[in-house]
């Protein structure tokens, strides 16, 4: 209890004048607002490959498995007894390319036919029936059609006796979507399996299967160790891919940058730093009378330090605590402000969100800690070098 009476009376020596109230108060909301940035950024790279994650398996499964002979029955043996490590469901779909056309506007696309099987692997997606399309937001805006309307798309039919022409199909659009990723939302087009086979002149074969895990296995990690056996099993037959295959490179770049841009943001934690040393420089000199006097009636340097170092904590407690707010009043305006959301012609996503995780707190929380301590030890040891004599002989001359 006398400790806590000695802090007390500590802090109203320092704090008893308006100026060093605001001064503390700088040094709070300036040391919050640079780590909160810190934060911000390790948690926004975190929530980008969060995200981009996210989107990427909406309707894909966690694994893709192509053929390298093209088309392929989907009753064939192959995916027999693969249970056995973790795959649930299996649905088959068809793969191609198109042109998407209605009035006077025009977009190539890739078209998924797909079938009932495909709602185990997206228990939310609407399967269209026959004569119908789900498509993308962004692809309806792009031009300008809306749900019930039909949209044409032309079909590649292939060699077919001295038949060279496209095939050409109306379908009726079931559904629009919106997929978190811009590339998917204006190039994808879902169909009927049975339409896009005739279609394109195939009868009964598929090029791609997605296969959904069960729900231990949905970690990155997990999925890449059932991709490597799968790739043991189907080593000359089919191409063995994880949902993020084709963003792969990118999010270990992300991954990459994320403490590259956190190490060169740790200046401004430096420089927020700099403002506690000189709060503490501020505050000795000027109750440089009250501190000599202190040690005069008894008060020894070994319990100041411990005294200063204290209120130093708890002033990097409430930092910390109120970047914590800034962190979340941050997170809450890009998920929410028009003015944060990214430009399809830039980004893959529309929207990121902060997603920080425990370890990144606390090695931040360790960090700015230790650095801020040991700025105020090298302070008070340049305190400790001036005698009690030579204290109170320069103060009172």
């Amino acid at each position: 209890m006398k400790f806590f009476a000695l802090i007390k009376d500590f802090n109203l020596l320092f704090f008893k004048d308006r100026s060093s109230k605001f001064f503390a108060l700088a040094t709070i909301i300036g040391l919050s607002f640079s780590i909160s940035i810190i934060l911000c950024t390790l948690g926004l790279m975190d929530g980008f490959s969060k995200k981009m994650r996210e989107a990427l398996n909406l309707g894909h499964g966690e694994i893709v498995l192509t053929s390298y002979d093209g088309f392929f029955k989907p009753d064939n043996n192959d995916f027999k007894d693969l249970k056995d490590i973790g795959v649930e469901n299996i649905a088959y779909v068809v793969r191609t390319q198109s042109f998407a056309t209605v009035k006077s506007k025009g977009k190539a696309v890739f078209v998924l036919g797909i079938d009932d099987a495909f709602s185990k692997i997206s228990k939310e997606f609407p399967i269209p029936k026959p004569g119908e399309i789900v498509i993308g937001k962004s692809l309806s805006e792009g031009l300008t059609i809306s749900k019930g309307d039909s949209l044409a798309l032309s079909f590649a039919a292939g060699r077919s006796g001295e038949k060279y022409l496209p095939n050409n199909a109306s379908l009726k659009i079931k559904d629009i979507i919106h997929f978190k990723i811009h590339n998917f939302d204006e190039r994808f087009v879902y169909a009927n399996m049975q339409d896009v086979q005739k279609f394109i002149g195939i009868s009964n074969l598929v090029n791609v299967a997605k296969l959904k895990l069960n729900n231990t296995l949905v970690t990155p990690e997990k999925i890449s160790g059932v991709v490597e056996k799968l790739r043991s099993i189907f080593l000359y037959e089919y191409r063995v891919m994880p949902y993020w295959s084709e963003f792969a490179t990118f999010l270990r770049a992300v991954e990459f940058e994320k403490y590259m841009i956190s190490i060169i943001l740790s200046i401004v934690v430096i420089i927020a730093a700099f403002n506690c040393l000189a709060f503490i420089i501020y505050s000795k000199e000027k109750k440089a009378k009250e501190i000599f006097l202190l040690f005069a009636i008894g008060l020894s340097p070994k319990k100041f330090q411990r005294l200063w170092i204290w209120q130093n904590s708890f002033i990097w407690f409430l930092s910390f605590a109120l970047a914590l707010l800034f962190v979340e009043f941050f997170s809450y305006a890009m998920a929410n402000w028009d003015m944060f959301a990214l430009p399809s012609d830039v980004y893959y996503l529309g929207r990121v969100e902060v997603d920080l995780a425990l370890r990144d707190i606390l090695i931040v929380m360790a960090i700015s800690f230790v650095f801020i301590q040991s700025l105020t030890w090298l302070v008070l040891k340049r305190l400790d070098a001036k005698s009690l004599a030579t204290g109170l002989r320069e103060e009172f001359s």
